[in-house]
């Protein structure tokens, strides 16, 4: 049997699975089977493990308090936290009442927050104790604030006020698996954030195809944020599992070893920043079972897995979406060639050009999809609903090819494509071919504008702590560049940096890098005329 043709199997065996209707329906048939099985793990903090039954017990007496204080079906709550038990708790709290959780990222400032709070209508906001100042530094209606930690102002509630509650008489209500369930923003990365309108479906679906892309796990690390899609799905999948959150309030590539040899992680993400650490004898000790990875570049799968001792596989998927295309761990002959995989399970996909007709392999187009349990619209926003979508198709914004088995390769962003003497170039593609050094932490790529051609392409280089021009080079940039991509699309200035400016989703600002300063080319290294501007 062909890859292609075991995917289509896989395929069809993972949609005949009824899901529950929501998230907490999944988490309390789970709570139900495994009561006693650990569900929440603090990593490098002091909280306690929590059992499925205990934390069920949290989120009924969370739940009975938040219906209490007026919120039940379709309230917009924004759940301003740092990853915590009280974040995980209030999330399914949330969802048994059929309230529309907003994901807000706790590390905002005053007027990110506000366009937040404001853009998706919340009527209340619970919030870690240090988001208050941030809170107060804006004119917010939204009612009432609960406090994790600390002394609360009059009008306030604490969170131990809220746990006190009596959830015997409480019940989940029912739910329309196809009703909003959440918010989640986009990246911002070109533009102002977008609300997603997400299902209770988008969650459950996602949750599953994750959990079905590779063998069981028992402990799952979640070091992304909750309030975003990666946390989330991670999120659901353990709770298809039966398997524990291992979380951490954030990424740390210090820590990374140490947290899976400590907590005997079982899955995990990698990207290029953990396939270029050092080599180190723990390797030998960890438990991982197999890994997903975004963007990894094919040049670094085969030695990562080789280090892991456990299949390493790429993922595509957006916010708006959930899970669209996977490569499953038991297709091994596709391990190197930079493929996503094909699409997953209750997603349709296709490869759009210019004048909207599908194109065939080997062509290089826009990916459309459909499918249930992708978000339900952007709220408040019909301009973008509009430029989204056609005929039941959402427009990605991301290039694509597919080869002639039907395997899909992820391209760049169409917005990050730079126009030069009338060629395309991708920014993303430029980035990944200098990624894979081991001095470079971090790589961006802009447009600068250029009478002659155009625009001409900038390469900004984030190196690792400690190093600095003299260890890597421009030449050698350059000459890295020149040995994967075709004479136009090597940069025509370099410019290295300290640090990122970053989206409120922690990606690189491409934005803000072009409104950096007024000319461009200064602080570069400019490649064709071989001089410092």
């Amino acid at each position: 049997m062909s890859s292609i043709d075991f995917l289509e199997r896989d395929r069809a065996r993972i949609e005949s699975r009824a899901l529950p209707p929501s998230l907490y329906a999944l988490f309390a048939e789970t709570a139900s089977r495994c009561p006693t099985d650990p569900f929440w793990i603090t990593v490098d903090g002091e909280g306690s493990t929590l059992s499925y039954a205990e934390f069920d017990a949290r989120v009924r007496r969370c739940a009975a308090s938040l219906r209490r204080f007026g919120i039940g079906g379709g309230t917009h709550v924004a759940v301003v936290m740092h990853n915590s038990p009280e974040l995980g708790t209030t999330w399914l709290a949330l969802s048994l009442l059929g309230a529309v959780a907003i994901g807000v990222n706790a590390g905002l400032t005053a007027s990110e927050l506000n366009y937040i709070l404001r853009s998706s209508e919340a009527e209340v906001v619970i919030a870690d104790r240090d988001a208050l100042p941030l809170l107060e530094a804006r004119s917010l209606s939204a009612r009432p604030r609960m406090l994790l930690r600390g002394q609360v102002a009059p009008g306030e509630h604490a969170w131990d006020e809220v746990m006190q509650a009596d959830a015997a008489r409480l019940e989940p209500r029912s739910v329309d698996p196809d009703e909003m369930a959440s918010m989640l923003f986009t990246s911002g990365s070109t533009g102002f954030p977008k609300p997603c309108m997400l299902p209770h479906r988008w969650h459950t679906m996602i949750g599953w195809v994750r959990s079905q892309q590779g063998p069981p796990v028992r402990r799952i690390l979640i070091d992304t944020p909750l309030y975003y899609m990666g946390g989330q799905w991670r999120f659901a999948m353990a709770m298809f599992l039966g398997a524990a959150v291992c979380v951490a309030r954030k990424p740390s590539l210090s820590r990374y070893l140490d947290r899976l040899q400590e907590y005997e992680i079982e899955f995990c993400s990698a990207s290029e920043l953990t396939a270029k650490l050092a080599d180190d004898p723990r390797y030998g000790s960890i438990s991982i079972v197999w890994a997903c990875s975004t963007g990894l570049s094919g040049e670094l799968q085969p030695a990562l897995e080789t280090r892991l001792g456990a299949p390493v596989r790429e993922i595509y998927g957006s916010t708006e979406l959930g899970s669209t295309i996977v490569m499953p761990t038991a297709v091994t002959d596709m391990v190197g060639s930079g493929s996503c995989g094909a699409p997953s399970a209750w997603r349709r996909c296709k490869i759009v050009g210019e004048q909207a007709q599908e194109l065939p392999p080997g062509r290089s187009g826009e990916l459309w999809v459909q499918g249930p349990g992708t978000l339900l619209g952007y709220y408040g926003r019909p301009d973008a609903n509009a430029e989204s979508f056609v005929d039941g198709w959402f427009r990605t914004g991301d290039l694509f090819t597919r080869d002639a088995d039907g395997f899909y390769y992820w391209q760049g962003r169409i917005k990050n494509i730079i126009r030069r003497s009338n060629q395309n170039i991708s920014a993303d593609e430029v980035e990944a071919a200098v990624r894979v050094l081991p001095e470079v932490a971090e790589a961006a790529v802009i447009p600068v504008a250029d009478a002659y051609r155009g625009e001409e392409v900038k390469l900004y280089v984030r190196l690792k702590p400690g190093l600095s021009a003299s260890d890597i080079s421009p030449q050698r940039l350059v000459d890295r560049c020149r040995e994967v991509l075709a004479p136009y699309k090597v940069p025509r200035y370099l410019e290295y940096i300290d640090a990122f400016p970053r989206t409120a989703s922690n990606k690189v600002s491409r934005q803000a890098l072009k409104a950096a300063k007024p000319d461009l080319r200064a602080g570069s290294f400019d490649v064709q005329d071989g001089l410092w501007r």
